[in-house]
């Protein structure tokens, strides 16, 4: 409610600022913070901040204007007020320490978690103690845009145990470990998607300066036209509105569920979709988030009639309201449940012939979509005798009835199939689009003044290794620029070992490694420890949050530590022997383990033979009986590693790594 008036009370004034200039927000100390809006054209604008300090400004001839305001040493709370033809006041502003958390899927997964398969270790704990004034953090909304947004939808909100539910798990232990060693209030600003890649993330004019993303550029500025026809069609349709509690966001909200859930309700002219699939990028629908309604038609024998029968469908990206025969049987609604298995009990009385129709409701927010298990997931049969199951997988009718795009749902009719006029864009909007969420996610936030950057990124772009170790530098150079800061500081996380289809995360890792020597004020921080075998999700988000903190600890706070774990640095050759001088010792260097693993030497034709290792002070001999003349090593050098023992006396893992000088994908040995 709160947001609703202060929203309609910006519309109605002269003076209107940013979402992320509002109350409860955390401005940098002892810096020279920007604050801007607009206002009427040629408009003097007064700005008094309580702790003393005043600035006045004139809006450009289009209503811009920009000020710089010098902020004291951490503190508060204050109130901002600006004064031109309206009065505005912004209360309960923090002076503190800012930190932007930036990337995919590893950084966004929130404090409770995606369960059953993407918990948080120590999330319940961290969540029951999390009322903390002096932790704020604001979450920008996820959106893709061909055009550089002004302003981005979101709102700050104070540390507690009901707010960090949906909040980064990564970026929330950060500030937890940097408030606890610093007293220093902390904001986060999370501008985090999953699924996202580096490309996405940064700005046309540096893509284009990248070779193999030339093709992309062209594709970009040709279908730019097209996609504003299309947005124009979506948003001439009716809006449906939700819930504005996050936690009842989808209550109640009917989406043509009398209607499409109907026993009698002809789909004969519904298309078809082999099921299980994730339904985005299928030829039919592409790339589409919002309500895709599913029916089928199912035989079961004449003697399940009049009996109480488990309907499986497996999981569901990423909500469903499940129909039998036009009877609600169940419904999966809230974020992150993607991954549940879906079963649901169909009520006896609802049996009442051997031919029924199944019509589930599928509320997809973002990337994939879909019903998206297995085959076997995906089947009926009486309860308690499972061994008789009905395949229910194969083909499924189905129809998008709304699209969900920047928060908003747009209706399409059910009656006119109407999503069948939808115009198509060759080039797909979504996070994987260059520039796209740089455009409407980091460009609006760009004058906020910050810290540094937190950032785990490269996933997506796993098999794309040579091209992410000239992109991602990049990024970060085009970061530096936009913020107007060179010497910001620029943390990011490797990828975890992960079995991809591609063999390629190694590579990965490598170009990551080498990224922080291209990048000055960086550090990596190595999850080689924490792979998931099952998926590159892993749990230990406080772990990796407290190797992002000694980061900034070291480099920012002057709490002196080590900040990374062995780092190779040179490499010395014996007759059979190779010798691995590394810095980061910390300690010295550990095994944890009864030997070392993982370590390969290599010959002048490339090939690579299991090695032997021993740490010997603060050097690693290797050698192999199977190669007489060895001319690299490499360490963990592989998709999947699971028995790290390569460690410094600070328990910092050594990242994988190869010495060869050339950065070679899987594919070229």
């Amino acid at each position: 409610m709160a947001l609703f008036f202060l929203t309609s009370f910006f519309a109605a004034v002269n003076i209107k600022l940013p979402h992320i200039i509002a109350d409860r927000m955390v401005l940098q100390q002892k810096s020279e913070c920007t604050l801007w809006g607009k206002a009427d054209s040629n408009e003097q604008i007064k700005i008094t901040a309580s702790w003393g300090q005043t600035v006045q400004t004139t809006a450009l001839q289009n209503g811009v204007w920009s000020v710089k305001i010098s902020t004291p040493e951490h503190g508060g709370p204050y109130s901002i007020d600006f004064v031109g033809k309206n009065f505005l006041r912004i209360n309960d502003v923090l002076i503190g320490e800012v930190w932007l958390v930036s990337g995919q899927t590893n950084m966004e997964i929130p404090m409770i978690g995606w369960p059953p398969y993407d918990t948080i270790q120590g999330g319940p704990q961290a969540l029951a103690s999390a009322d903390n004034d002096n932790i704020r953090f604001i979450m920008l909304q996820q959106k893709a845009s061909f055009d550089l947004e002004e302003d981005n939808n979101c709102w700050w909100t104070k540390a507690t145990s009901e707010n960090c539910k949906p909040f980064s798990a990564m970026a929330y232990f950060y500030a937890k470990k940097l408030y606890e060693e610093t007293g220093i209030p902390i904001g986060v600003i999370q501008c985090s998607w999953n699924g996202s890649n580096v490309e996405s993330w940064v700005d046309l004019e540096t893509v284009k300066t990248v070779p193999t993303l030339k093709n992309a550029v062209l594709e970009y500025e040709r279908c730019k036209p097209l996609q504003k026809q299309l947005e124009n069609w979506i948003k001439s349709h009716k809006t449906i509105t939700l819930n504005s509690d996050w936690r009842k966001r989808y209550d109640g909200v009917d989406f043509f569920d009398k209607e499409a859930s109907r026993l009698s309700y002809a789909d004969d002219s519904w298309k078809e979709m082999e099921l299980p699939c994730f339904m985005d990028n299928r030829e039919g629908i592409g790339s589409y988030d919002g309500i895709v309604w599913f029916r089928k038609w199912v035989d079961i024998p004449i003697e399940w009639v009049g009996t109480k029968l488990i309907l499986s469908l497996g999981p569901i990206d990423d909500m469903d309201v499940t129909y039998v025969n036009g009877e609600k049987i169940g419904e999966t609604l809230g974020d992150g449940k993607w991954n549940y298995s879906r079963e649901y009990e169909i009520p006896a009385k609802t049996v009442l012939s051997n031919e029924m129709v199944i019509a589930v409701r599928v509320i997809d927010c973002g990337n994939g979509g879909g019903l998206c298990g297995v085959k076997e997931a995906m089947c009926i049969y009486p309860e308690g005798e499972k061994d008789k199951a009905i395949s229910i997988a194969g083909k499924w009718k189905y129809l998008p009835t709304a699209e969900f795009k920047d928060g908003v749902f747009y209706s399409y009719d059910l009656k006119t199939r109407e999503y069948y006029n939808r115009p198509q864009v060759p080039v797909v909007l979504n996070m994987k689009t260059i520039s796209a969420a740089y455009n409407a996610m980091i460009n609006p936030v760009k004058n906020y003044t910050i810290r540094g950057v937190l950032i785990s990124m490269g996933e997506s772009n796993v098999g794309r290794s040579s091209e992410y170790l000239k992109l991602f530098p990049a990024m970060a150079s085009s970061w530096r620029a936009a913020f107007k800061n060179p010497d910001m500081k620029f943390y990011f996380s490797q990828i975890a070992p992960y079995p991809y289809q591609a063999g390629e995360s190694q590579c990965m890792r490598e170009a990551q490694r080498r990224c922080q020597a291209l990048i000055p004020n960086s550090g990596m921080v190595c999850v080689l420890d924490f792979g998931n075998r099952y998926g590159f999700h892993y749990a230990q988000k406080q772990q990796v949050a407290g190797r992002f903190a000694a980061w900034a600890l070291n480099d920012v706070y002057d709490k002196k530590c080590e900040v990374s774990g062995p780092e190779f640095s040179q490499m010395v050759i014996k007759e059979n022997k190779v010798f691995l001088i590394f810095t980061h010792t910390e300690g010295g260097l550990v095994c944890k383990g009864k030997h070392l693993t993982n370590f390969q030497v290599v010959d002048a034709k490339g090939v690579a033979y299991d090695a032997e290792a021993e740490i010997n002070g603060n050097v690693v001999q290797v050698w192999s009986q199977d190669c007489k003349s060895p001319k690299n090593v490499r360490y963990a050098y592989k998709d999947w590693v699971d028995d790290v023992t390569f460690y410094n006396g600070a328990g910092f893992p050594a990242s994988s790594f190869t010495t060869e000088k050339k950065l070679i994908d899987t594919a070229e040995y």
